[in-house]
């Protein structure tokens, strides 16, 4: 039973409502050839990002409010588990998600980019998929500066930082 005020989404994801005011819905989306999957809002598209290997998502029409995704993969000798430790304790602040397992490092930046000042939510998330791949998706989100406190970009932000870090890695046999 979840305490109230909270909706359950996907075995691994439970969400507090009360962050979910503006957003409907959420869906799950399959990206790298289904090697990776996360939770969007409903009302999000997917946009060019102009960069290969990003998706990129967004509400129709968005001038702010950009999801950007990446994902590194490694493949190595030695114990995956023991090289994604190695790599998240480079990182100046990392935690577990006790649901997936993954690594999370979360931080926020601020940017002056063709003259507009915007800041950027990073989520670097990373987990191991056996017997010897390590991956770290790099989900950016980034809003005009001057939009940051508005109660719908917070609200977003809210949700982004309760799904993102549950983001599911698979193996996908080619």
């Amino acid at each position: 039973m979840l305490p109230a005020g909270y909706l359950a989404w996907h075995s691994l994801c439970v969400v507090d409502s009360l962050a979910m005011r503006e957003i409907n819905r959420l869906d799950q989306v399959f990206t790298f050839g289904e090697k990776l999957s996360f939770l969007i809002p409903h009302e999000w598209i997917e946009g060019e990002s102009g960069h290969e290997g990003t998706y990129l998502y967004h509400y129709p029409d968005a001038d702010s409010g950009w999801l950007r995704v990446n994902l590194l993969t490694s493949k190595g000798p030695g114990d995956p588990a023991e090289r994604l430790q190695e790599l998240f304790q480079k990182k100046e602040n990392f935690w577990v998600d006790e649901k997936t397992g993954n690594l999370v490092n979360s931080y926020e930046k601020e940017i002056e980019e063709d003259g507009e000042l915007l800041r950027t939510y990073y989520w670097l998330v990373g987990n191991f998929v056996p017997p010897d791949l390590v991956q770290e998706a790099v989900f950016s989100y980034t809003i005009l500066r001057e939009r940051t406190d508005e109660e719908e970009n917070q609200a977003v932000i809210n949700v982004l930082s309760q799904v993102l870090p549950r983001a599911d890695f698979y193996r996908v046999v080619e």
